[in-house]
């Protein structure tokens, strides 16, 4: 049988024999001492009532430490040798409370209660430390190795999501019908038109395995597919690029040509109703903008719907914040936090 405790029971367990062992020598003097009160001597209630202050000390001491670490709220008023120094200083306090209060049941042995409690409690706080911050290490690399196992399946969904773009009985008909009629007209242009799609469909292959790509080449492709949606569309659609293509920034693959495609099949491209669609950064160079005059269809166009939950989850896990959808009367637009090289 597969048992599996939770963070919480894993400090309460580690608190109750961590105080049990501090204390088991006096509980041993306790025992031998018939449970009379004799002065200079630890009774029943003065061990039992120093057991149960260790315990719920000890626990304390773990939980907090294991979620401030985990989630580091000591930043940025305090380092972490500041963190440590308000846990000693709580250490003190609380030791002097409980201190306090034994004190006023047993006046006539102020020294034994004083020493045996603090000199007890310090190695409990320093054994609770010890043990909140191996139960973060264990934390975090439990959530690290779940993010990257999150990480593997959106990379596989996004795999099987490229392959069926590939694989699109539309795109491959739109792109060889427009291939077919820059042939027939005999221009120049089928050439370039041909290279741009070997371009398109080569790179879709060699990034399937890749969770990041550097944004310079992420830009050549997504050029090319602007190349073969304006050829496509002619002046129906216009894709403004301002983006810098020798940006050092990293990017999930695809991940722009995915939102060109949304803007494409969510909006009216016509003559009387062209679409723009601009590529550029913000005034802070924090984000990578899409934005696209907001002309929906009267009805939503087939396609898959997880696209942009799946471009947000690739880039929390690989950038930590969560892409930003921004739309108004007359705009949408996404915001793609930006990458830098490692």
């Amino acid at each position: 049988m597969n048992i599996r405790f939770s963070w919480r029971q894993i400090a309460g367990i580690a608190s109750l024999i961590v105080s049990v062992l501090v204390n088991l020598p006096l509980l041993r003097l306790t025992y031998q001492s018939r449970w009379i009160a004799v002065p200079g001597m630890p009774d029943a209630s003065l061990s039992l009532s120093r057991m149960v202050f260790h315990v719920a000390f000890t626990f304390c001491v773990i939980e907090l430490n294991r979620h401030v670490l985990t989630t580091k709220q000591y930043r940025p008023r305090l380092s972490l040798f500041g963190w440590y120094a308000l846990n000693f200083l709580a250490f003190l306090i609380l030791t002097a409370a409980f201190i306090g209060l034994i004190l006023l049941v047993y006046p006539d042995r102020p020294i034994l209660v004083i020493i045996t409690t603090y000199f007890r409690t310090f190695f409990v706080w320093v054994t609770a430390l010890l043990i909140a911050n191996f139960l973060t290490v264990l934390q975090q690399n439990r959530t690290i190795q779940a993010e990257n196992e999150l990480l593997k399946q959106q990379s596989l969904q996004a795999q099987i999501d490229t392959l069926r773009a590939q694989l699109n009985p539309h795109f491959l008909f739109n792109s060889l019908n427009a291939l077919s009629s820059l042939i027939r007209e005999g221009g120049p242009r089928s050439q370039e038109y041909l290279a741009k799609l070997s371009q398109v469909l080569r790179y879709s292959l060699q990034v399937q395995q890749q969770s990041l790509v550097s944004f310079s080449e992420e830009i050549e492709f997504t050029s090319a597919y602007s190349f073969l949606l304006m050829i496509r569309f002619g002046t129906n659609l216009r894709i403004e690029n301002q983006l810098p293509a020798q940006a050092p920034w990293q990017i999930p693959p695809m991940s722009l040509q995915l939102l060109i495609e949304n803007a494409v099949k969510h909006n009216i491209v016509s003559s009387s109703r062209p679409l723009t669609i601009y590529l550029l950064t913000d005034t802070a160079n924090e984000h990578i903008i899409v934005r696209n005059v907001y002309q929906p269809k009267a009805e939503s166009a087939d396609g898959m719907g997880s696209g942009l939950a799946n471009l947000d989850s690739r880039f929390r896990l690989l950038a930590g914040q969560s892409i930003q959808l921004v739309r108004s009367e007359t705009d949408f637009s996404v915001h793609l936090p930006i990458i830098p090289l490692s």
